[in-house]
């Protein structure tokens, strides 16, 4: 997956929908791109390091239940440091790799992200989903 295609998958999310476009092309430099054919795990583990995983294209299913386009998974690594999730792709599909650090940086930087975030924490409470 090119730059732009990185960009616009981070642009599809909640947490970076407001992010202004310079600062996620700038992000967009420093993630990485997976492909991941249907059947395949991908882990919020990359070696031995979190990453957060933002659904490009594809559906991905983990204990939580499905993730389509523009989910964002593995913030609760980056965040309190819980154990790394394992999704399975149920078609094929693409992720973009984000290291915690890199990660964090846009929260600290980008009050609009870390206010969307805490709504998406806070509506996964209210739901009682893990």
């Amino acid at each position: 997956m090119e730059l732009l295609g990185r960009a616009r998958a981070l642009a599809r999310t909640a947490v970076f929908a407001e992010v202004p476009a310079p600062a996620l092309v700038a992000l967009a430099a420093r993630v990485g791109a997976r492909e991941v054919a249907a059947g395949a795990t991908v882990a919020t583990r990359k070696d031995g390091s979190d990453v957060v995983l933002v659904v490009a294209t594809g559906r991905l299913r983990d204990d939580a239940g499905d993730h389509d386009v523009g989910a964002v998974l593995g913030v609760d690594g980056a965040l309190v440091g819980a154990a790394p999730r394992t999704l399975t792709a149920i078609t094929a599909a693409a992720v973009v790799e984000i290291a915690v650090d890199d990660f964090l940086d846009v929260l600290a930087e980008h009050g609009a992200a870390t206010t969307a975030l805490a709504r998406q924490l806070a509506s996964r409470v209210r739901a009682g989903a893990p």
